[in-house]
């Protein structure tokens, strides 16, 4: 995985795994109806020192597999508006720009790759702060089988085939 702190406070992740998702916006016991996430995975320490350090709200707990690892995770906001995001998913040769609407399937997902551009809104309330990543635009590489990839190539250009 590999980190950009790029102007404007814009997080550039290029190769990153995601956890947590939630692309439907589906309610559960940790997530409000409607509200869309997930959470990029911060491998190592020195990255969330230096993610801290700029001011991005990680989280750590200890791993479910091994209780003296930590697990360290960005978590991330999805608000579909006139600023984005913009999220593609590549499968085979083709790549589809996907909607409010069609999100929702990166949830199921085979991913192999995941590149994407994190923005920062700085807030306060009641004297409290904090910083929410929100997701600007990404691109999901998807791994797919050849029976999908043939289905993929008989498919209308553009259009998702399911």
């Amino acid at each position: 995985m590999d980190i950009t702190f790029a102007p404007k406070g814009i997080l550039q992740i290029d190769d990153a795994r995601i956890v947590y998702r939630n692309f439907a916006g589906e309610a559960s016991a940790y997530n409000r109806e409607g509200d869309r996430n997930f959470a990029v995975v911060i491998e190592t320490e020195e990255q969330e020192k230096a993610l801290v350090a700029e001011g991005w709200n990680v989280k750590a707990k200890p791993s479910r597999s091994d209780p003296d690892d930590i697990f360290r995770f960005l978590p991330v906001k999805i608000k579909f508006n006139d600023r984005g995001p913009a999220i593609y998913m590549a499968m085979g040769d083709k790549e589809v720009k996907l909607s409010e609407a069609n999100v929702k399937l990166l949830d199921k997902a085979d991913i192999a790759r995941v590149d994407l551009d994190i923005r920062p809104y700085d807030w306060e309330v009641n004297r409290k702060t904090g910083r929410s990543a929100y997701l600007s635009a990404m691109r999901v590489v998807c791994n797919i089988s050849r029976f999908e990839l043939a289905h993929m190539e008989q498919a209308a250009e553009g259009e998702l085939p399911f």
